[in-house]
């Protein structure tokens, strides 16, 4: 590392080129895979579908997956078949992306906010209990990043409470709690195959459950609510009728084709990850006023985030840091802006700031840098090189 001014005051930027902070990585493979898919008799859902729903039921050691269009709709349904529904409560953590409220609010329940443990940035069970009342239906918990949450503790206020538990686990593909796969949880878990992503299908979601009834409600809402095989089908094979309120939420075989070749892959994305955050962490353990992701405990994450908290001692504050490596061509981001912030939570549902302290105190720090399956150690130094010579840049 040489003594450089950082671009943001003036220097040249470390690097000609954008550095995203998530990105995909396609190779030939998905690309073949696709063209067969394009090839083939189903372009819509059709056999590539059910075999990716049956590989991922296999790797996460559940009966049923059931894929959907997004993690946002995989979220939906999932609240529409525990039931979820007008006076309902549907507590979750405000550090999160909208999706995993709307688990409630899609299905005309009241979103509870609780706050977070500041060192798994997901759900406080203590937090989550104190907002347990009569009408609370069910726990959405996200495992912020990919590390998980504290799922013991989180179950346990269920139990007490005979709650339904639907995990966001969008951040948290391919990762593992006390030696099963993070998705073995009770009662639905939740992915994301979104591009940035631990895999992805370009959009997609998939829920994951060992409930047979769960699983059959799910197929069911993510194809109209549809019938299609009533009582007359047999002798009258048009015959198929609507029974509720459903969606078109299918998925193509062609994104099945892609998530296929990505799973193919999945220990390799992960391996990199895992390297690139070996990397960082040596690299920002010394430097005063960074804070790291927290060490996991009994588990084996696959993350999807790298966020760090940057505090006062680092020399300036999170929105400095942000637009100097902005500057510097590095395209950090923070995730999330807490949901109480957020005007449509605040007008709805009275939420306002100050409510849940230990969400604001992280999220006053957070950034997520840079951190996928395409990164390359020459990325990685840019990054690490970056943050040093700003932090030494305040430091004079």
């Amino acid at each position: 590392m040489t003594d450089r001014v950082p671009a943001h005051y003036g220097g040249d930027p470390i690097r000609e080129n954008v550095l995203g902070y998530g990105s995909q990585s396609i190779g030939e493979d998905e690309k073949q895979a696709v063209v067969e898919a394009l090839e083939g008799d189903y372009i819509t859902r059709g056999p590539t579908v059910d075999a990716f729903e049956e590989r991922v039921a296999d790797l996460v050691g559940v009966d049923h997956a059931v894929a959907t269009t997004s993690g946002t709709t995989a979220l939906h349904i999932a609240g529409r078949a525990a039931g979820f529904g007008s006076g309902d409560e549907v507590i979750t953590t405000p550090l999160t992306f909208v999706s995993t409220a709307h688990v409630a609010t899609y299905c005309c329940a009241d979103p509870v906010f609780a706050d977070i443990d500041p060192h798994l940035r997901s759900l406080d069970p203590d937090a989550v209990r104190e907002q347990v009342t009569e009408d609370t239906a069910g726990i959405v918990p996200m495992h912020y990043g990919g590390q998980p949450a504290d799922i013991d503790g989180l179950l346990e206020v269920a139990d007490e409470h005979d709650l339904t538990v639907i995990w966001d686990a969008c951040h948290a593909f391919g990762g593992s709690w006390n030696g099963e796969m993070i998705g073995a949880q009770r009662d639905m878990v939740m992915f994301s195959f979104h591009p940035v992503k631990n895999i992805t299908t370009g959009e997609g979601g998939m829920i994951v459950t060992d409930d047979d009834e769960l699983a059959e409600r799910l197929r069911r809402l993510r194809s109209f609510d549809m019938d299609y095989d009533p009582d007359g089908h047999e002798s009258e094979p048009w015959y198929q009728v609507t029974e509720g309120l459903g969606y078109n939420y299918n998925v193509t075989d062609l994104q099945a084709a892609l998530g296929l070749a990505q799973l193919d892959r999945l220990d390799t994305f992960k391996r990199r990850r895992d390297e690139t955050i070996e990397q960082y962490n040596e690299a920002f353990a010394s430097i005063e006023g960074i804070r790291t992701p927290s060490e996991p405990v009994n588990s084996d994450p696959m993350y999807h985030l790298y966020a760090i908290e940057v505090r006062e001692d680092f020399g300036c504050d999170r929105e400095e840091f942000v637009n100097a490596l902005h500057a510097e061509n590095i395209g950090v981001q923070v995730h999330y802006v807490p949901l109480h912030y957020h005007p449509y939570f605040q007008e709805e549902y009275g939420y306002e700031r100050g409510m849940f302290p230990e969400t604001e105190r992280v999220y006053e720090g957070l950034v997520s840098l840079p951190l996928h399956a395409k990164i390359d150690d020459g990325d990685v130094t840019d990054v690490i090189d970056a943050v040093q010579q700003l932090r030494t840049y305040h430091a004079e």
